[in-house]
């Protein structure tokens, strides 16, 4: 099987098994040269030339990182990107989707279709993460509340990095570390002033913590056409911001926006098989992906389809 060589860039959420993930890097050590953040924005300024290259991305700041994936990157001497939303970290809550993790799905569809307005037959086989990526942030925090106070169900314990984490990470040499909104909504969801508001927050609050300018963004979610629009991007742009990236399931070229930037989203319950062919397919992935009849991405349209009609 011959390997693509390409330029690629992976991303990654979180991780249980830190021995997949050295076993991921020695194997891709052996088909790309690994390079950081600040050398993707050289090449897409046009002053460093990047072939068959690959950098690491990870989103949300997981405790995971610091226990699992940090430890493998300082091995390996591997530079990677974060991206993470400081008020989570400051206030040491959650994301709305690890507070829902366990949840009563039954009982949490009917609060949404009590909200919304939408059948509860309609509803209820839709993945609750599709369905609440169509609701504005403010709107998520409310469902949940209600879930709370219906069900008796305390807040979970905090389940992400720290701030003298974080700090450590990034006094390391090893980890850029970028903004991705105060509370991970869909932006595409808000309203102008929301939108802003998550994004240029997100950079200032990050900037204070690690006394330092923030130059790089990732998209909650990240998908194009769903979760982010040029509005966001035009920000983001005014904001001064170098790069920001997607979840656009594709290899980067110089032919991308420099704030919508494709990454290929993995994960260690995937087996190396799946991530050697999703490597091998390079941008024939998202294509792939899209056309799944029960993706998200068509999953979504459906359900804010069926929104819009209320």
């Amino acid at each position: 099987m011959k390997f693509t060589t390409m330029n690629k860039i992976i991303n990654f959420h979180h991780i249980t098994d830190s021995a997949w993930l050295d076993n991921m890097i020695t194997y891709l050590k052996t088909k790309y040269k690994f390079i950081s953040v600040e050398e993707i924005y050289e090449y897409y300024q046009g002053t460093l030339d990047l072939r068959n290259t690959c950098h690491i991305t990870i989103d949300d700041g997981d405790k995971s990182f610091y226990k699992y994936i940090f430890p493998v990157l300082k091995k390996h001497n591997v530079s990677a990107s974060l991206y993470v939303s400081p008020k989570i970290i400051k206030e040491r809550s959650n994301y709305w989707f690890q507070e829902i993790r366990g949840y009563n799905q039954i009982e949490l569809r009917r609060i949404i279709s009590d909200m919304s307005g939408i059948s509860s037959q309609y509803l209820e086989k839709k993945h609750i993460e599709s369905i609440l990526k169509s609701f504005k942030i403010s709107q998520i925090h409310e469902i949940i509340n209600r879930y709370r106070k219906i069900t008796r169900t305390s807040k979970k314990g905090f389940q992400n990095m720290t701030i003298d984490n974080l700090k450590e990470v990034n006094q390391s040499g090893l980890v850029t570390i970028g903004a991705h909104t105060l509370n991970h909504p869909i932006l595409k969801n808000e309203d102008d002033i929301s939108s802003r508001y998550e994004i240029e927050e997100s950079i200032q609050e990050l900037s204070t913590i690690l006394n330092q300018k923030i130059e790089y963004f990732a998209f909650p979610n990240g998908i194009p056409e769903l979760d982010f629009s040029e509005r966001e991007i035009n920000y983001l742009r005014e904001l001064e911001i170098h790069l920001t990236f997607t979840t656009e399931s594709r290899n980067f070229s110089i032919a991308d926006d420099m704030l919508s930037i494709p990454r290929i989203g993995v994960s260690d319950a995937e087996g190396m098989l799946l991530f050697k062919s999703k490597m091998l397919l390079g941008s024939l992935w998202n294509p792939l992906v899209k056309l799944k009849p029960n993706g998200e991405f068509k999953e979504r349209k459906k359900i804010i389809k069926s929104f819009s009609t209320k």
